[in-house]
């Protein structure tokens, strides 16, 4: 006598399972503030940029699969950002990430467009870093443009949201 397995009552918690696991693994938009949210932090320093995406000056650019930001706060700087680069001077520092700091001493900027929009730049935040210039827009999506001291430049995208 033949055993056969009935399959059928494994089709639909599979395909359940499957959907969970795309659904949880997905890069839905977690942004969830409005256009105003979003001034009012860029006015009050208090966001939060998360990057998605790397653009090195030199090598290839990349997607980002683990959690890396730059926040403000009550004039502190926080920065975990990942570097892919060029050191150009002896004088620039090889001992590791030259953008994972805090900072409280550095000089901000902001701007705001009339169609919406934000450029905030950042001077000196440390040593390695000249500057740091996040053009933000009201739906949330965000650039970083960093300028090095003694290392090539490197560029980030993602998303702007407010710190609550």
């Amino acid at each position: 006598m033949k055993y056969q397995v009935n399959y059928q009552h494994f089709i639909i918690p599979a395909c359940l399972a499957v959907i969970i696991l795309l659904y949880a693994c997905s890069s839905v938009s977690q942004i969830t503030a409005t256009p105003e949210e979003i001034t009012r932090a860029v006015n009050n320093d208090r966001w939060k940029f998360s990057a998605q995406h790397v653009s090195p000056s030199y090598g290839r650019s990349r997607n980002l699969t683990n959690e890396y930001f730059v926040t403000t706060t009550s004039n502190k700087l926080v920065v975990a950002l990942p570097y892919f680069g060029k050191l150009n001077s002896p004088a620039g520092s090889l001992d590791g990430n030259p953008l994972d700091f805090e900072s409280t001493k550095f000089n901000s900027t902001k701007e705001s467009w009339k169609d919406g929009g934000w450029l905030v730049t950042i001077k000196n935040p440390d040593p390695e870093v000249q500057s740091m210039v996040f053009t933000f827009f009201d739906n949330g999506t965000a650039q970083l443009n960093i300028i090095m001291t003694n290392r090539t430049g490197i560029s980030y995208s993602g998303k702007v949201a407010p710190i609550q």
